[in-house]
């Protein structure tokens, strides 16, 4: 009979908050129009405040914009389908209606179909192809085991047809009625665009709206009003009031926009580990450079597109555009990445002229810890005398390079239910995963007027106390329920802050049922790094297990208590003493000429206490004794005597926990006595000597102290304040095929998947043979979606050869699109305190 695993408690945090939506668009010529129009809807629905719009170029999206949409982490991807008005008005003569025969409708009849047709939607095959590529890059809704396909996924478009998924804003008590502030029907061009995306759009987007002819007032309290610095004492520009009856006074300063209105009773809240925020500012005129804005604004909070129809590239800046840019600088002052400039678009040197225009331009304050703003001549442009710059107040980061791995993220929350924490009963199995005993309690807004809205759809992220599983990259939702089911009755995804569920159940739901009982109730899993390895690879038709060598490896850990204390002492100090173990020669008096050891066998070698000692001399003795003190508690070392059988000679060690008086022989069986011919030398007492496990003999045999020294290296590297850091050592991939790759070393943490291929030899990986080493390296790597790639060695350097061919293989490998491939890096030098790490 088996016994059951102990419960114990642990604290989870339940924040409940709206759809997460992605709302792919056209990225062609008339993408500003399709924008606008996709954030009229958006700012129509409860929550579409945090929707973000990506366009596309013939059903590709910019690999940029993919990693983007990951970081975003939506809960669904969603096109919005142009009209047969809307294609007849960019492509005029494309409504065409046959009629019986075949012959084209002509003047009047076409006429008449045109108008019964008009509002109907068109699919568009490269929005369809554009969704589906952003859908597989993020962690969605799906029902299914695979994350290849778009199988079950339950929200596709953000039309009327999706009724209960998007609740319209007119429909939530408590919302603001009154004349609120967006994008005016007859602005198009850029502005208009960053007006859109910054208050939203309140009335229907005309197809033939141009660029807007702004004045220079206009256009200063345009851009103050973007840039949310204050200045403009008369407020946001009067053209970007719409009032929904008649018109009347409203104060420009204060106003509610389209998009705050959709935010009724919700908070924006900064989730993470870190403080602050970093800021944005996206220069550019293409619709990608629009869309990294608004998903920057959406993911960190701080972001602004700075089209050229503001300004940017006039002779002389408009003066609000400098004071904007250097506010909100200064807001950032405390955030460890401050505020960056960045483009699609643009080139470095373009963005350098830029930046160095925008800090000369900054007429009011500059960058400082404690900057004095004192009023100038100009009455109008209220200047303070110039504080000290920061170091680096502006900075450039190509938009290639930005991290969209920060520690901190924003996230809109339902208003007073946004950190609900909850006491669960868990069990935790052998591989660390922890699993709830007992479901959620039920996910009921207390709200009075949200609770009043009978399709109203919200979610419920799940942050684990001590989480440590790894966040979104697709994994089955069904995987981290407590009873996997690929047809469960919630739907369960891998988030960005760890697990959301939908509220409402999705399997039968029967009628008169109590509202409570209508609400998802999921009992989790918080998957360590082992089980989410298997989970991934399983939705993918493989299997992933511990080899023989991961198998030694975690009975090593288990005995010692836990992977931290394994690389401790495989990847740490003692490692030199314990290698010295495997004796050079069967005679001690070659092997240990310092008669502080003594051979066995060929194979096997014991040392004194001194002999370990000396093998170390950068610990002193009492951390020696400290460390060879926790390793025999544990039985990874074991103290003993080495002595010769009286009646077949045999040479052993025999443990101090079976000696006796009389000891018996491994070899012969034969009973002893514990007395000088025994144990030979010296006279006047035995020395202790200490052995390895068999075990740590075989870890060591197969280089896999190698493999605990990067584990030891890699944790060391980690940034101090990390969560946690977790890495499963020997995982072997295998299809019905057979075996398709071990993995000498996956480590995962602060949101990095790192894949490492350990080598005790630099000259190990050429030819043919290296190049489908790298290869699986690479296959196994797109799979599981790591981050980063490495490659290590125990020698001072990487050969030349194998450095080319190394990056040869992982730059031309296929399996990396749409996304990005992963960071490449060569590490050397483990074990001595020259490592050297070269970023590829």
């Amino acid at each position: 009979m088996i016994s059951p695993a102990p419960f114990s408690y642990t604290s989870v945090r339940l924040t409940l908050r709206p759809s997460r939506v992605i709302i792919v668009i056209d990225g062609g010529e008339h993408w500003g129009y399709w924008a606008r129009r996709a954030l009229y809807r958006a700012s129509r629905i409860w929550g579409g405040g945090g929707f973000v719009v990506v366009p596309h170029r013939d059903g590709k999206v910019s690999p940029i914009l993919l990693a983007a949409c990951q970081a975003y982490d939506p809960d669904f991807v969603v096109t919005y389908s142009p009209t047969v008005e809307d294609c007849e008005h960019f492509t005029p003569g494309w409504f065409q209606v046959a009629a019986e025969g075949g012959a084209l409708l002509k003047a009047e009849e076409r006429d008449r179909a045109f108008e019964a047709a008009r509002t109907t939607e068109i699919d568009s095959v490269s929005d369809e192809a554009a969704r589906d590529e952003i859908a597989k890059v993020c962690s969605v809704y799906r029902i299914g085991g695979d994350d290849v396909t778009s199988v079950g996924e339950e929200v596709m478009s953000i039309g009327d047809g999706a009724a209960g998924h998007f609740v319209d804003i007119g429909d939530v008590p408590g919302t603001w009625s009154g004349a609120v502030l967006g994008c005016p029907s007859g602005w198009g061009g850029m502005v208009g665009a960053a007006v859109a995306l910054h208050a939203g759009v309140a009335e229907p987007p005309s197809r033939d709206a141009v660029e807007p002819d702004l004045t220079d007032e206009t256009l200063d309290r345009l851009i103050d009003r973007l840039l949310g610095s204050g200045l403009a004492a008369a407020g946001a520009p009067d053209e970007l009031v719409w009032y929904p009856g008649a018109a009347g006074g409203i104060d420009t300063r204060t106003a509610t926009s389209a998009r705050e209105r959709t935010m009724s009773h919700i908070e924006p809240i900064l989730t993470g580990t870190g403080y602050g925020r970093s800021g944005l500012l996206v220069l550019g005129n293409t619709a990608e450079d629009f869309a990294l804005a608004g998903l920057w604004q959406q993911t960190f909070g701080v972001a602004c597109w700075l089209p050229s129809a503001l300004g940017v590239d006039r002779a002389e800046l408009p003066w609000t555009l400098g004071y904007g840019v250097a506010h909100l600088a200064r807001s950032l002052r405390r955030s460890p990445a401050g505020l960056t400039i960045t483009s699609i678009s643009q080139s470095s040197d373009n963005l350098a002229v830029i930046r160095e225009r925008l800090m000369a331009a900054n007429p009011v304050v500059s960058v400082s810890w404690a900057g004095e703003e004192i009023a100038g001549d100009d009455d109008r442009k209220a200047r303070p005398r110039r504080a000290p710059l920061r170091a680096d107040p502006l900075k450039i980061v190509p938009a290639s390079e930005l991290c969209w791995q920060q520690p901190t993220s924003v996230a809109l929350a339902i208003r007073d239910q946004w950190d609900s924490a909850v006491t669960v009963p868990v069990t935790v199995d052998r591989t660390g995963t922890t699993v709830m005993a007992a479901p959620l309690p039920a996910p009921v807004l207390t709200g009075a007027e949200l609770s009043t809205v009978p399709d109203l759809n919200w979610h419920v992220d799940v942050r684990w106390s001590a989480g440590r599983a790894v966040r979104r990259r697709g994994v089955a939702g069904h995987e981290l329920l407590a009873e996997p089911t690929p047809f469960p009755s919630v739907s369960v995804r891998s988030s960005r802050d760890g697990v959301s569920y939908q509220a409402e159940r999705v399997d039968l739901v029967v009628a008169g049922i109590r509202p409570e009982n209508r609400l998802a109730r999921p009992a989790l899993r918080d998957l360590s790094l082992e089980s989410w390895i298997a989970a991934k690879c399983r939705q993918q038709g493989i299997v992933a297990q511990p080899s023989g060598a991961g198998r030694r490896t975690a009975l090593l850990a288990s005995m010692l208590g836990g992977r931290k204390e394994y690389v401790e002492l495989f990847g740490g100090a003692l490692l030199p003493a314990l290698r010295e173990m495997s004796p050079k020669s069967a005679r001690s008096d070659e092997a240990y000429p310092d008669q502080e050891g003594v051979a066995l066998s060929r194979a096997e070698g014991v040392l004194t206490f001194t002999g370990i000692c000396s093998r170390v001399p950068a610990v002193p003795a009492e951390g020696v004794r400290e460390r060879l003190d926790a390793a025999l508690r544990s039985g990874v070392l074991r103290r003993g005597l080495v002595l010769d059988c009286i009646s077949c000679g045999r040479k052993q060690f025999q443990t101090v926990d079976r000696i006796g008086q009389r000891w018996t022989c491994l070899r012969c069986d034969a009973g002893n006595d514990l007395d000088a011919p025994a144990w030979r030398a010296p006279l006047a007492e035995p020395k202790w000597f200490y052995d390895l496990h068999p075990a740590g003999r075989e870890v060591l045999r197969e280089n896999g102290d190698t493999v605990a020294l990067l584990s030891a290296y890699l944790r060391h590297q980690v940034e101090t304040g990390a969560r946690f850091f977790d890495d499963v050592e020997e995982v072997e991939l295998k299809s019905t095929d057979g075996p398709e790759v071990e993995l000498d070393l996956v480590a995962y943490s602060n949101d990095v998947l790192t894949i490492a291929e350990c080598k005790s030899s630099a000259d190990k990986m050429v030819g043919k043979v290296g190049r489908r080493e790298v290869a699986k390296k690479c296959h196994a790597a797109a799979r599981l979606r790591a981050d980063r790639l490495v490659f290590a060695t125990e020698k001072p350097a990487w050969g030349e050869e194998t450095g080319r061919l190394v990056v040869n293989v992982v730059t031309g490998f296929p399996g990396w699109a749409p996304l990005r491939r992963p960071r490449l890096a060569m590490v050397s030098g483990l074990g001595t305190d020259a490592v050297q790490e070269l970023e590829l």
